[in-house]
């Protein structure tokens, strides 16, 4: 109830406090690996919300709602970044190994400014990375908004999504 207005649901300070507060914190507190680990399960949980239990929610939600191509990586390379940061803190996945997929991996920079080439990895910035999965979520949101059905999804779905503001607290009696 917290986040219902006169206009209805705020679906991006909902989405703003339970996922990019924690993100912004490690970003400014140069926790960059934490950082990225919580922007990837971010995505995770957002595509699973948009799409329910599928194959292939996060880079269908990635395709849909964001402009990723923008950074030079596309929504498939993110996946096996993901799969091997999240499970072993690195940048190579099997994929990524078997030179299915090119390894690529973030800097950190002012907006718009890259590392230099490396013939390994192919680098974006984690900033505006950040700064695109935002926006897509605004997308996402227009699209919820103007979808009925779309919204019902959301609220069934999120429902059961765990938050750091929605933990049930028990007192010592």
């Amino acid at each position: 109830t917290e986040y219902f207005t006169e206009d209805g649901l705020d679906l991006p300070r909902l989405l703003n406090d339970d996922y990019f507060n924690a993100i912004r914190i490690l970003f400014n507190s140069g926790q960059y690996v934490s950082c990225m680990k919580l922007l990837v399960s971010c995505i995770d949980t957002i595509s699973f919300i948009a799409y329910g239990d599928v194959r292939d929610v996060f880079i269908r939600w990635l395709d849909t709602h964001t402009t990723l191509s923008s950074l030079g990586i596309t929504s498939e390379e993110l996946w096996e970044m993901r799969n091997s940061i999240l499970h072993m803190s690195s940048l190579d996945s099997r994929k990524v190994i078997q030179k299915k997929v090119r390894r690529i991996g973030f800097c950190v920079a002012p907006r718009g400014i890259y590392s230099s080439p490396d013939r390994d990895v192919t680098y974006f910035n984690l900033l505006d990375l950040i700064d695109i999965i935002a926006s897509g979520i605004s997308s996402w949101i227009e699209y919820i908004n103007s979808n009925r059905d779309e919204f019902t999804s959301f609220v069934e779905r999120y429902d059961r999504i765990l938050s750091d503001d929605r933990v049930t607290h028990v007192s010592n009696l």
